[in-house]
């Protein structure tokens, strides 16, 4: 018989899964990051029960020698086969803080950009505080005049940051509905310029020009 020394129960081996995949913060809504970070509670909830601390199973490692020549060492390892079970409810858990730390990124985000802009006017499309909009390569232009660009320009910011934390409609008639627009003053500080590296959303915003009536 070959020879299996033992290292005993005080040596018990976790067998780990992998890491909980990353979280981006524009992957989702607020809400939508709230409602990920439950799931993943409860999947590392239903993991958590299904380990037994207490189980045990012996396992060979080894053997030490050359493979297939008697009397060579082996190993028996005292391990717990639920461990999986831990280790896939501690990335559950991982998983779910990083939704909830998105959250609440997103909550903040819009919260900085729409301060002193009370919560009736974030639902507000402001493209009706231009005087004109022209198309633009990567997106349109809003025509504010200088006196007016500052209030417009963190109206719409405010807008892009709701958008961010609560979702997007499906009415295109407003830019804030389009996911991926960014919006930046015009180089002669005279209007707004709403842009995007999404082709389909460039051609919502070139469609806003082309419809006579982009307001609420």
């Amino acid at each position: 018989m070959r020879n299996f020394g033992s290292i005993g129960k005080g040596a018990t081996i976790l067998l780990l899964s992998c890491g909980a995949p990353s979280v981006q913060v524009m992957e989702t809504t607020e809400e939508g990051h709230e409602v990920e970070a439950a799931k993943e509670r409860q999947e590392a909830k239903a993991d958590k029960a299904l380990y037994d601390p207490g189980a045990e199973q012996l396992t060979q490692i080894g053997p030490s020698g050359p493979a297939g020549v008697e009397g060579a060492a082996g190993i028996l390892v005292t391990v717990n086969p639920t461990s999986a079970h831990l280790a896939d409810a501690e990335a559950h858990a991982r998983h779910a803080k990083q939704h909830e730390q998105a959250a609440l990124q997103l909550e903040k985000f819009e919260d900085v950009a729409c301060q002193g802009i009370t919560a009736g006017e974030r639902f507000a499309c402001p493209t009706l505080m231009s005087d004109a909009m022209a198309t633009l390569p990567n997106g349109v232009r809003l025509h504010t005049g200088p006196k007016r660009l500052p209030t417009v320009l963190a109206h719409m910011r405010c807008n892009l940051a709701f958008a961010h934390a609560h979702g997007y409609g499906e009415d295109a008639l407003c830019p804030f509905a389009i996911k991926g627009v960014v919006a930046n003053p015009a180089a002669d500080q005279t209007g707004v310029e709403l842009t995007s590296t999404d082709p389909q959303a460039v051609e919502a915003l070139h469609h806003l020009v082309l419809t006579p009536f982009h307001g609420l």
